[in-house]
């Protein structure tokens, strides 16, 4: 049983301006945001937010130190925010005057926080009003079965570390999710089980924050970072959904490639995930049953999004000869009215030993045909599509 990590991957940063004449203020500000491996922090005094920011850089957030509030009552202070344009202002200051929070509205400031400053506070409100600027979007790919026991769980930990390995940066910054907290099997599938207690952050979300999802994460030798909890009662929580949201807000904003095991259930969010996926793959088996819950699912999905994301269908446990198991490529091309259907080999003794041993398929025998097939679709989808 795998203990909870609290080691904070590197992964990309993104820059903060911290403003401040406090030295104290300064150190534990710039200590905390830099802990998180998220943010590169550039420290300057107060009255150098009054020249806007520099010509070569714009920086994603300004947190900005004003003390007793003096520097509200110096001229050309609400002209000198509007240099920095739509960047998001967090003001921090002792109690203020009725004229001095006046002001502070004219700057269009877009929190305040009262000191001394509350590390916790801190982190919230930086996390709120990070609009994500500074970096690359994140790309969402989601596996779902179309039946249970399709295998969407084992492609999706397979496209994870296929994507993790290529570099220690891209370990660091890509990310699975298991929504199955009915049995966790990503986290399962590896022998890895998450420790921690999720009961007092079910009730309170607002609670998960960056700093928190760094104690929580599950890891990968190569880098990749895992979320998977067993809480079969979650889905039926009051705050079980906003939970799901906000862990997922979290990724987004932390990770480049996010890889989602997305059970084929409704759930309040399942089609949130769904909407905002970039790639989904919708893995299924060559039988009637199955078949017919992909097609649903694949109109479904073009519903809901229309051609605007890539779906890859994938027919998986096939036998060496397509004749083998009743359909046809072009029968399936044709049940789908998709072209380009992928399929992956049949090797139940491969899976099983994989599972026995807690390792992933292409750790047991990287050259048999279904991690052959597993590669070759994922170049052609994932690394093909990325470029």
């Amino acid at each position: 049983m795998n203990a909870i990590n609290t080691k904070v991957t590197p992964t990309k940063r993104k820059q903060v301006a911290l403003f401040s004449s406090d030295a104290n203020f300064k150190r534990d500000v710039a200590t905390r945001l830099d802990a998180l491996a998220i943010y590169d922090v550039r420290v300057s005094e107060t009255g150098e937010f009054l020249k806007g920011p520099p010509a070569d850089t714009r920086p994603g957030i300004v947190i900005l130190d004003l003390g007793n509030g003096e520097l509200l009552g110096r001229p050309g202070i609400v002209e000198a925010r509007a240099l920095w344009a739509t960047v998001p202002l967090i003001a921090v200051s002792d109690e203020l005057s009725s004229e001095q929070t006046r002001v502070l509205v004219r700057m269009n400031a877009s929190d305040w926080l009262h000191k001394p400053l509350d590390g916790k506070e801190l982190l919230n409100a930086v996390t709120f009003h990070d609009t994500g600027n500074q970096g690359t979007k994140s790309r969402i790919i989601t596996f779902i079965s179309a039946s249970g026991g399709a295998g969407a769980t084992t492609l999706a930990l397979s496209a994870a570390e296929h994507l993790a390995s290529k570099s220690t940066e891209r370990g660091a910054s890509t990310c699975l999710v298991d929504l199955d907290f009915q049995s966790a099997n990503c986290g399962a599938y590896l022998n890895q089980f998450n420790q921690f207690d999720l009961g007092g952050i079910i009730g309170q979300p607002e609670r998960l924050d960056v700093e928190l999802m760094d104690v929580i994460k599950l890891s990968r030798p190569s880098g990749l970072t895992l979320y998977s909890f067993e809480r079969p009662q979650l889905p039926f929580e009051p705050q079980g959904a906003d939970f799901v949201f906000r862990l997922l807000d979290l990724v987004a904003y932390r990770f480049d490639d996010i890889v989602i095991d997305l059970p084929n259930i409704e759930t309040r969010w399942h089609n949130s995930v769904l909407s905002t996926s970039d790639e989904i793959f919708i893995v299924f088996e060559l039988n009637v049953a199955s078949l017919r819950q992909g097609k649903r699912l694949y109109k479904k999905i073009r519903e809901l999004r229309g051609n605007a994301v890539s779906i890859t269908l994938v027919a998986n446990k096939h036998k060496r000869k397509w004749f083998g198991n009743h359909f046809s490529r072009s029968e399936l091309e044709k049940i789908f009215k998709a072209p380009h259907i992928k399929s992956v080999a049949l090797d139940n003794a491969l899976l099983a030993d994989a599972l026995n041993r807690a390792i992933l398929p292409a750790e047991v025998d990287g050259r048999a045909r279904f991690n052959k097939d597993l590669k070759r679709m994922f170049k052609e989808r994932l690394d093909d599509a990325a470029k």
